[in-house]
């Protein structure tokens, strides 16, 4: 079995023996059945992991002895900066996951004409607080040692006047498609990806007067939690994890 990553909330130092909290010890004592000499790893989301092993475990209380750490972070060399308009369903969900697993550094949820999803309120909280720990589980499962900065929604206009990066994108489907990728690398890149319906035209052209290029990859149109996937492959197959 792969050795488990646990993310904790809390300080960490080579040396020390720590007590996971209730979410990790139910984890590793009760789902996973580990038992004391067991290896594990530790992060918490501030850069590296620490190698370790189980002390005590029941399925209430673990301790872990953390006996060496390593500063690998397996951060993407471009800083990636991911623009989501918020989807139905499970479908946001899907996309948050994967951009994780494909190395984005900053995440924010995005409203925009034809997003259908609104979230006020005590809701909102439930729903930031159930995505942060949805990219938690995915740096625990991916490798990922620092967990990618989760902002709140807000609309596309606003983000697009905010953010900065070098390369800064919107994808929309009514532009012939072009390559994207020339020139030197970039150190960063943003990219708005819209809802089922599309952006609307006055969004492009908001994005447009704010330094962002319009971008169509291919002549078949992507479904909302697929776009990212794609998009962010790309990224590091010509720039990123995957370039040669």
């Amino acid at each position: 079995m792969r050795t488990p990553r646990i993310f904790q909330n809390q300080s960490l130092l080579e040396g020390r023996t720590i007590e996971l909290d209730e979410n990790g010890s139910r984890h590793i004592g009760k789902v996973l059945r580990m038992q004391p000499g067991d290896a594990v790893i530790v992060f918490n989301g501030t850069g590296g992991e620490y190698h370790g092993a189980i002390v005590e475990a029941d399925k209430k209380a673990v301790s872990v002895s953390l006996d060496f750490f390593n500063e690998a972070d397996r951060a993407s060399p471009v800083q990636i900066h991911l623009g989501q308009v918020m989807g139905k369903g499970d479908h946001m969900d899907y996309a948050l996951q994967k951009a994780v697993e494909l190395g984005v550094s900053e995440i924010t949820p995005l409203l925009s004409h034809h997003c259908e999803v609104s979230l006020k309120g005590e809701r909102l909280e439930k729903k930031l607080q159930q995505w942060r720990y949805l990219l938690v589980s995915a740096c625990e499962q991916s490798g990922m040692n620092i967990v990618p900065v989760l902002n709140p929604p807000q609309p596309l206009a606003a983000w697009c006047e905010g953010v900065t990066a070098e390369r800064k994108w919107i994808l929309h489907t009514e532009e012939l498609p072009v390559n994207p990728f020339t020139g030197d690398a970039p150190q960063s890149v943003c990219v708005a990806i819209g809802p089922e319906g599309g952006f609307s035209d006055e969004e492009v052209t908001q994005a447009k007067e704010q330094g962002f290029s319009v971008i169509t990859l291919g002549p078949r149109i992507w479904r909302t939690e697929t776009a990212p996937v794609v998009i962010l492959s790309l990224i590091q197959q010509v720039w990123g994890d995957f370039s040669l």
